[in-house]
């Protein structure tokens, strides 16, 4: 094999915390033969940077924090800007996040575990687990599947009882009260976004566990996957020495410090993880492959094989995702057809924070973006990755395993 066809090996080494995710060591490498660039500087990764970090000028962006992985490699590890608008607090990759609904791809990825380890399958019925749950209509009461609430397809209304999630309603109320809201859609037929109705597979996985859902996300997914600074309740948020504080914009487009508040941690499969940038490294290794032990191959493909049709492309923000073919939604994931290439994805917004994460599983190559504001890099940050790595993917092959 020559350099004509293959990219040198990358020599890795590890950050100087024993528990850091491996970061491509800056050495240089020949491309073709001909360039020769750095493993950190590759041209798509180079590019990105110089995207983000004029991108936080252009807009005052206070806060961000940027993973790039490809393969088993982590490319790119950093934290951008400041905690809070108006200090010095540098952001760094232990700073912790909340990642609102991207938390949604932690609750599908521990279903898929609990596949893996037979408690449950994806067309078992909720009423199986949990009988005393009641729908409006009959037939879906008794027919809807853990696949129907990890996909959106209970046929309720999209958001059903979001604004009391708002308004910190219990989530016990909220689950009893789905018996009065009248279906829209058969079940199974209908995308419809919800964070009450997703919740459900923490009430399933506490009872064929005997857990609570948060205990077993940190010892089935937190704790093997080394996320130290990871964790699933306000509480922990509200005290921790490392926290980016989350920003409103002014009229004249900077950003204020508002205080965090506990909305959404009633719902915590839906939206409640926290976690930092180097946490979110790991977990994207994880969900690109690389720990068999923790989920198996065939669990993510499940979790990533398209279930709905998702309609009015420009209501879910892909307006700015172009040329988009299709985009559907899978269990816990977006799935869309960009560039003839498929990139699962999921987006997060909760009380000043915004989360995005897209990865494309043929080629190995990821991409996590973690900000305390909502914003142009925020909005563009997927997009604009791939962009720049379709570009560029000729000239980088997947690293040997």
């Amino acid at each position: 094999m020559t350099l004509r066809y293959y990219i040198a090996i990358i020599t890795l080494a590890f950050c100087s915390c024993k528990n850091e995710p491996k970061v491509a060591k800056s050495m240089p490498i020949r491309i073709n033969g001909e360039l020769i660039v750095s493993s950190t500087q590759l041209p798509f990764v180079k590019e990105y940077e110089k995207f983000a970090l004029e991108t936080m000028k252009e807009t005052h962006q206070p806060g961000a924090a940027i993973a790039i992985i490809k393969g088993s490699e982590v490319l790119y590890l950093k934290g951008l800007g400041v905690k809070s608008a108006g200090t010095t607090d540098s952001v760094d990759i232990h700073t912790v996040f909340r990642i609102a609904s991207v938390s949604k791809g932690f609750a599908a990825m521990l279903a898929g575990i609990m596949v893996d380890e037979k408690k449950f399958d994806w067309d078992d019925k909720v009423i199986k687990y949990l009988p005393d749950f009641v729908l409006k209509d009959t037939f879906s009461t008794h027919h809807i599947t853990i696949r129907h609430i990890l996909s959106h397809t209970s046929g309720l209304p999209r958001h059903t009882y979001t604004n009391l999630i708002e308004n910190r309603v219990p989530f016990d109320k909220l689950r009893y009260n789905l018996r009065n809201v009248k279906p829209v859609a058969p079940l199974g037929k209908e995308y419809a976004y919800q964070n009450v109705v997703y919740s459900l597979i923490g009430d399933i996985i506490t009872k064929v566990t005997g857990k609570t859902y948060h205990d077993v996300l940190q010892e089935k997914i937190f704790t093997p996957l080394q996320m130290n600074d990871a964790s699933a309740s306000f509480e922990t948020l509200r005290h921790g020495s490392n926290v980016a504080l989350p920003h409103y914009k002014r009229n004249d487009s900077t950003f204020f410090t508002f205080r965090n508040t506990p909305e959404y941690y009633s719902v915590l499969p839906a939206a409640g993880v926290n976690a930092s940038i180097s946490d979110m490294a790991k977990w994207l290794l994880a969900l690109l492959g690389n720990n068999p032990e923790v989920i198996s191959a065939e669990s993510l493909k499940d979790i990533y094989e398209s279930e709905i049709q998702v309609p009015r492309l420009r209501k879910y923000h892909f307006f700015r995702w172009l040329p988009i073919r299709a985009s559907h939604y899978a269990m816990g994931w977006r799935v869309i057809n960009y560039s003839g290439e498929t990139v699962i994805y999921h987006g997060g917004l909760v009380n000043g924070y915004r989360s995005e994460i897209g990865f494309c599983p043929s080629q190995k190559i990821g991409i996590v973006v973690l900000c305390n504001a909502s914003g142009k890099l925020a909005n563009e940050s997927i997009p604009a990755f791939f962009d720049n790595y379709f570009r560029y993917k000729k000239y980088y092959l997947v690293p040997s395993s």
